[in-house]
């Protein structure tokens, strides 16, 4: 988005408004913010009271600039509190709540809103994208894809419809309970139609080609799955080129890694990835996803090679996916004894980082694997 969206012309006069700040959640440096604005989710948009120094507004994933201009109106709104107990304010106090952790109680408020409002309200998409993500936040897939796929058909086609989607069939995708397959089944024709719009992000667009693969995949059609993926792979390979930038060029890289290994050919991926890391020689991401390719094709050396130099430039907790990547590679080369110094760095170094970047989760599974290797 930094190269596309927030480059727009159009949230040039919303400047005045607002004091803009970009936070790099992975230097150290920025711990102190993130223990008062924790970030699970890139990109993670948040609109700050000044007066409280409280988050009013919280916004997960991408927006055009359109939608970006709206959502820090209502950031607006939020902070000054609508007034009354109409859809607005509901969604004022939904967006609130939201911002300060409280999912299930944004999604009370989100509902009441959609209710109050009703069909013609004019926040009615963006308070429907919000609530499909609060109920993926919250852990509730099923009821997240039945929203979409109940409101979706009546959505007009355009951005908000095609969040509302992707959302939706991924929850659909993620639930195994009664009632989720009639969703993806109301859910795919819709992602491919959304992912032909004209305006749609490309970052969205990449997820729907994804969950449409996915789709497939749980229906166990393999043909279809690869006919989507190639679909997939030539979206990306077109977005790559049509870049106008270095970073425009390479903000795919991580669908196109996904997609040549959907396609069980990492090998097509390795020029374009070269490519990005001559282009972008401080980004530790280019020689990362080369050792991912390159593990892949079963290549350890060039992969290690590859993981080498991604540490030479990683910092924060990134660092620690790099050194669990070096693992793998040194257990892909047969050296167990190796491997397992490697995770044992990566948990002595995630130790040593700020309390607000630390990931206990992923220090339990770099035990796990350090456990299994050790023969425990």
């Amino acid at each position: 988005m930094r190269a596309t969206v927030l480059q727009d012309p159009a949230l040039v006069k919303m400047a005045g408004r607002f004091v803009w700040l970009e936070i790099d959640t992975e230097k150290e440096g920025n711990a102190g913010f993130l223990e008062k604005f924790p970030i699970e989710v890139w990109p993670t948009f948040l609109v700050i009271d000044p007066a409280t120094e409280k988050p009013a507004l919280k916004w997960l994933g991408t927006a055009t600039a359109a939608d970006l201009a709206r959502l820090l109106a209502d950031g607006e709104r939020a902070v000054k509190g609508a007034p009354g107990k109409g859809a607005d304010a509901l969604l004022a106090r939904a967006d609130r709540e939201n911002a300060a952790g409280h999912t299930a109680e944004a999604v009370q408020l989100w509902e009441q809103a959609l209710a109050k409002g009703g069909r013609a309200w004019p926040r009615r998409a963006r308070t429907l994208e919000s609530l499909v993500i609060g109920l993926q936040a919250g852990k509730q897939p099923l009821r997240c894809a039945e929203v979409a796929a109940a409101e979706a058909p009546g959505m007009a086609r355009g951005q908000a419809f095609a969040n509302v989607v992707s959302v939706g069939l991924s929850c659909a995708l993620d639930s195994d309970e009664p009632g989720a397959k009639a969703a993806v089944d109301g859910l795919e024709p819709l992602a491919a139609e959304a992912v032909k719009l004209p305006g749609v992000l490309a970052d969205d667009r990449a997820g729907l080609h994804e969950a449409l693969v996915r789709a497939r995949e749980k229906a166990g059609d393999e043909k279809g799955a690869t006919a989507r993926a190639e679909a997939w792979w030539a979206f990306l390979v077109a977005e790559r080129a049509a870049g106008k930038t270095a970073e425009a060029r390479t903000m795919l890289d991580s669908w196109i890694v996904g997609a040549a290994m959907e396609l069980h050919d990492p090998a097509r991926a390795v020029p374009l990835l070269q490519a990005s890391e001559e282009a972008a020689p401080k980004d530790y991401n280019p020689p990362y996803r080369l050792a991912m390719l390159y593990l892949e094709m079963k290549k350890p050396d060039e992969a290690l090679a590859a993981s080498d130099r991604a540490f030479a430039l990683a910092y924060g907790p990134r660092k620690i996916r790099v050194m669990a990547q070096r693992a793998s590679i040194l257990e892909a080369r047969g050296d167990a004894a190796g491997a397992q110094d490697a995770l044992r760095a990566a948990i002595a170094y995630a130790a040593t980082l700020p309390q607000a970047q630390q990931n206990p989760r992923l220090v339990e599974r770099l035990e796990a694997r350090l456990k299994k290797l050790q023969g425990g």
